[in-house]
């Protein structure tokens, strides 16, 4: 028997049962694993759910669980309508968006595309000599059936950098396509204790995508600790 074969079924894929000859698990994980690949998951968060997150409820995690819950039960995406979830680092927001995309697999089948900001545009940049592999990479982010973009405007933009992600999210906008996004900064500059919040979205990349934004996707705020400076594991809730 080799090192890395299943124990259960001996690298067969099949065991004998009571009921019959089923496919064992580890035909199911490989699905998986193959599914989290397409989606473009990284490992890291390959193991985050909705019911691992553990809620602070002085922060109001439970409602933003409820939001949510609610976009992806409801038919909004079909509208091109999305989410905007906002807050400092380490409060959780990548692993509410990994989350989402599971679940819209796990309860409509729609495969969908995770894509660091940063990793996609350095991606493109360093391929993007008009060749076929830039095409398709910026072809599948455009045409994905939902797209999460973490960690959106946490960096200065280059005029090339504003370039592909208008173009990515006015294509995605005119084709009612869904975008879940994550960022650190808010959407649109407002005030708060009379002064007015400049570092924004809109600052960073235009009225025009902000409004775009602001018109498909539902704001969430997201405030908490930081968890990965806290050190400690969390356990996932069942």
């Amino acid at each position: 028997m080799e090192e890395n074969n299943c124990p259960i079924c001996d690298g067969i894929g099949w065991v004998l049962k009571k009921e019959g000859v089923k496919k064992c698990v580890c035909r199911y994980k490989e699905i998986t694993e193959n599914i989290f690949q397409r989606m473009n998951i990284p490992r890291r968060y390959r193991d985050k759910e909705l019911s691992n997150f553990e809620p602070d409820e002085s922060a109001g995690h439970p409602f933003v669980l409820m939001r949510i819950e609610d976009y992806i039960n409801s038919d909004r995406y079909t509208e091109g309508k999305g989410l905007f979830i906002v807050g400092p680092p380490g409060v959780g927001k990548t692993h509410l968006a990994v989350s989402i995309l599971k679940e819209f697999f796990r309860r409509r089948g729609i495969v969908g595309l995770f894509y660091d900001t940063r990793t996609l545009l350095f991606r493109l940049k360093s391929s993007f000599d008009g060749s076929a592999s830039a095409r398709e990479i910026l072809e599948e982010v455009v045409e994905a059936p939902i797209l999460v973009l973490d960690d959106l405007g946490s960096e200065r933009l280059s005029d090339w950098a504003r370039d592909i992600l208008h173009y990515i999210i006015i294509n995605r906008y005119n084709d009612l396509k869904p975008m879940v996004i994550t960022s650190n900064i808010e959407l649109k500059s407002k005030k708060i204790d009379g002064d007015i919040l400049e570092n924004t979205l809109e600052e960073r990349m235009g009225q025009a995508i902000a409004s775009r934004l602001s018109e498909v996707c539902e704001v969430i705020p997201v405030k908490g600790k930081d968890r990965r400076g806290s050190g400690v594991t969390k356990k996932a809730k069942g």
